[in-house]
């Protein structure tokens, strides 16, 4: 990000672990500078990275193609992680879409990078 290009949106990105060093590496390879979070997976004990990241409205679209291109969702035997109703056999494996990401993003009025 150049100095003639203000921050005026702040957008966060959701995506599975094993999906989000390959967008880190791309990000940093594009310019888009990013703070990561972490969190457990919740429901399929996937981590998953949260990685906010400060830009000019006018690089949004790049940064959309980037997350597409790099976290395609895909379908995948996961383990199911609930308990079955009294009398019904276990289920083992369940096939769940998995992978992609949520991107969210809003307006900033004021970014100060200290």
């Amino acid at each position: 990000m150049s100095q003639t290009e203000p921050v005026n949106l702040l957008a966060f990105i959701f995506v599975i672990g094993r999906q989000a060093d390959v967008l880190m590496r791309r990000l940093v390879e594009e310019r888009f500078f990013f703070t990561k979070i972490e969190s457990s997976g919740l429901v399929f004990e996937e981590p998953l990275v949260g990685l906010l990241i400060g830009l000019n409205d006018g690089r949004m679209r790049s940064l959309v193609t980037i997350v597409e291109e790099t976290c395609p969702p895909h379908q995948e035997y996961i383990p199911v992680q609930v308990m079955p109703l009294a009398g019904l056999p276990p289920l083992p494996m369940i096939e769940a879409r998995v992978g992609g990401a949520l991107i969210y993003s809003v307006p900033v009025e004021r970014f100060i990078q200290v």
